[in-house]
């Protein structure tokens, strides 16, 4: 008995870009150390709203697609494997 190649069927993810979270507080503290010193006492208020943010922040999960479960399942009844 010969061995047939048969491809098996998948379904690729789209890639999702994640978005950049606590950029302008980010910026804004960036911003307020290049204009004056980096333990200036002004830039307090932009180092606050940027770990306010950092800790609000979130990366939300991925859910998990069965669709190439259920190809490879279909394919084993269709292909006969």
């Amino acid at each position: 008995m010969t061995a047939v190649n048969i491809p098996r069927l998948r379904v690729k993810p789209k890639k999702v870009k994640p978005l950049a979270k606590c950029a302008v507080e980010m910026s804004s503290l960036a911003a307020c150390w290049a204009t004056t010193s980096v333990d200036d006492r002004r830039c307090a208020e932009s180092a606050k709203r940027l770990v306010t943010c950092i800790q609000k922040a979130k990366t939300p999960r991925a859910e998990k697609s069965d669709v190439n479960f259920h190809l490879a399942r279909l394919g084993r009844q269709v292909l006969g494997k």
